[in-house]
């Protein structure tokens, strides 16, 4: 139906919510997070970075029939879980058990009373604040690669969707990836966690955005936004979608 020489569907007289949660329901045709991004995307190749228990990669193969997912998992525990959520989908998903950096060699990740919250970076006074259930219980020494480093062993050389959700070490994986999603990815979805910062004074939010816009991506859309209610800080963690410009300088 076209009005005023607007084209409108019918999901347009659907508020977001209700759209988000047939999509759940498996009733559309894109699963969270990547009912966040473009309809015009049509995804080959999707690389889950921090991919956990597989439940990204599950909607990424749901939603994109014909994609592949390569995931990045390091704890030992987890990854086993990964692997056998991931089974039945065979050769269409690729598993590694390291996680990424900024550098070679490897070290200790902490793991957590929760395995969605381990991480390579110390839990912050402020995450350990609004994550009273969430405990650091020990740790487990993980193999570090720099995406720049291990994108040699993939069997494509691009990437439609990278998804990155680290729990506070996200600048860290993009620093090890510059020369690779430069060039070589077109869409992100990046998990941003104002709580993991060690003060509100830094927070990596700002470096996260820099950066990405030094290699062509512009933001196109923030979703999942955790709010408390705190004076100093209201807004701890969100997830955006940047886009990789076109190389004719059009907007995508």
């Amino acid at each position: 139906m076209n009005i005023f020489g607007h084209q409108i569907s019918s999901k347009d007289f659907i508020p977001p919510i209700w759209h988000r949660l047939f999509r759940l329901a498996g009733v559309a045709d894109a699963y969270p997070p990547f009912d966040a991004l473009p309809e015009n995307i049509q995804a080959k190749w999707i690389l889950d970075v921090g991919a956990n228990a597989g439940h990204v990669a599950l909607a990424g193969l749901k939603t994109y029939p014909d994609s592949r997912v390569i995931c990045f998992e390091p704890v030992s525990a987890t990854f086993d879980m990964l692997r056998q959520n991931l089974a039945a989908y065979g050769d269409r998903v690729i598993l590694f058990n390291q996680a990424l950096s900024d550098t070679n060699g490897s070290s200790e990740i902490n793991v957590t009373s929760f395995h969605g919250a381990n991480s390579l970076e110390p839990q912050s006074a402020l995450h350990k604040n609004f994550n009273p259930h969430v405990r650091e219980v020990g740790t487990e020494k993980i193999a570090l690669v720099r995406l720049d480093d291990v994108a040699a062993e993939f069997p494509t050389g691009h990437i439609d969707i990278l998804k990155i959700d680290v729990e506070g070490h996200e600048l860290s994986v993009l620093k090890g990836g510059a020369r690779f999603i430069a060039a070589q990815v077109d869409a992100i979805i990046i998990e941003v966690s104002l709580m993991r910062d060690n003060s509100t004074d830094h927070q990596a939010v700002f470096e996260i955005f820099a950066l990405l816009n030094s290699w062509g991506f512009r933001l196109i859309n923030i979703f999942d936004l955790h709010h408390v209610p705190d004076a100093d800080l209201m807004l701890v963690q969100m997830d955006c979608v940047f886009r990789k410009n076109k190389s004719n300088g059009h907007e995508v």
